[in-house]
């Protein structure tokens, strides 16, 4: 009887702290978020809006959409004209090689679903990274993660810079233009351009990192990509705000796992899909895998990036990188405990 009593008190208090915690208010619950472009993997973001995540966890957000690309929102976060950025996990490695803390709250893309296509027309030229050498190459923006992966592809087969001709055409639209109007001989590109191009057979591709197979037939491993990430500073200012944001993104996450691509296409807000349904539902059917279903990071997959990183950035490369300061678990963690 009076271990059954235990027990029970024990429960209670449980659950009490549990509420106590749920009930704490969010230390700023007016938030602006940067995205990092229109593509699938940062779709999370509008659909955590539209669903009333943001919201059911009492938070206002205000998400801003850099079309220029990741960088862009990067910089914006540290110099402080947003809270938090839905953005690369890479960008998290290569800020503290440079002495910054930028810290991954919550992981969700557990590959990079980067497809890096050649020009159909050149497709018996190009058949393998070699055979880059002398070709323009479209990446988003310089320092973009799609500028990192072409690189370190190319590194892997011998070319340097001096053979190969980056250039940023932007992120979305602007870069499926780019790639039509040859402007570019291949282009890195997310869905909804991938899927696209190869509707239109248009391009032939190198490499299909939608996939955990194409991830590691590209990088070697499974590549955590997008997620969402703050400053230390900020997270140690506003633990509660930043639990927030976790749990409104599993909310989000497990939707997505959850819904058919057809439910999903009708949800998004227009300017995170295109005009024709079939072509959305397709693109969502190709990319859906990609995401996480708890927002964790794993302590393995995190030295992919920082391996294709140490290559392709000389200073990620000196440096002494400690991976575990490059994202926490505790607010995933936390989140998969307080949303049922």
């Amino acid at each position: 009887m009076l271990k059954t009593a235990k027990k029970l008190l024990v429960l209670a208090s449980t659950v009490l702290l549990s509420v106590a915690a749920q009930a704490a208010a969010p230390e700023k619950p007016e938030i602006k978020i940067a995205v990092g472009s229109a593509i699938l993997g940062y779709s999370p973001a509008p659909l955590a809006s539209t669903l009333g995540f943001f919201k059911k966890e009492g938070l206002e957000v205000t998400l801003e959409n850099f079309q220029a690309g990741g960088s862009k929102a990067l910089q914006a976060l540290v110099g402080g004209s947003v809270d938090l950025v839905v953005g690369s996990y890479d960008h998290t490695i290569q800020m503290q090689a440079k002495g910054k803390d930028i810290v991954g709250v919550f992981l969700l893309n557990e590959v990079p679903g980067v497809v890096f296509n050649v020009r159909a027309d050149l497709a018996d030229k190009i058949k393998s990274a070699k055979d880059l050498k002398g070709m323009r190459v479209g990446i988003t923006t310089p320092g973009s993660s799609t500028d990192m992966i072409a690189r370190y592809y190319v590194s892997r087969a011998g070319l340097t810079d001096r053979d190969v001709k980056f250039i940023g055409v932007g992120s979305g639209a602007p870069g499926m233009v780019a790639f039509e109007a040859k402007n570019v001989d291949a282009l890195l590109a997310y869905d909804p351009v991938a899927t696209q191009l190869s509707r239109k057979k248009l391009a032939v591709q190198l490499f299909d990192a939608r996939t955990v197979e194409g991830s590691t037939a590209a990088f070697g491993g499974a590549y955590p990509f997008a997620c969402v990430y703050v400053t230390r500073a900020f997270l140690e200012k506003n633990p509660e705000t930043v639990q927030r944001v976790a749990n409104a993104f599993l909310r989000t996450v497990r939707w997505i796992d959850a819904n058919t691509p057809a439910k999903i296409v009708e949800t998004l807000p227009g300017n995170f899909k295109l005009g024709e349904t079939s072509l959305n539902e397709e693109i969502w059917a190709s990319s859906k895998s990609m995401f996480s279903k708890t927002g964790l990071f794993s302590e393995q997959a995190v030295k992919t990036p920082l391996s294709v990183l140490s290559q392709y950035d000389p200073a990620v490369g000196a440096a002494k990188v400690d991976l575990k300061k490059t994202y926490t678990n505790r607010f995933a963690e936390a989140a998969a405990q307080q949303v049922k």
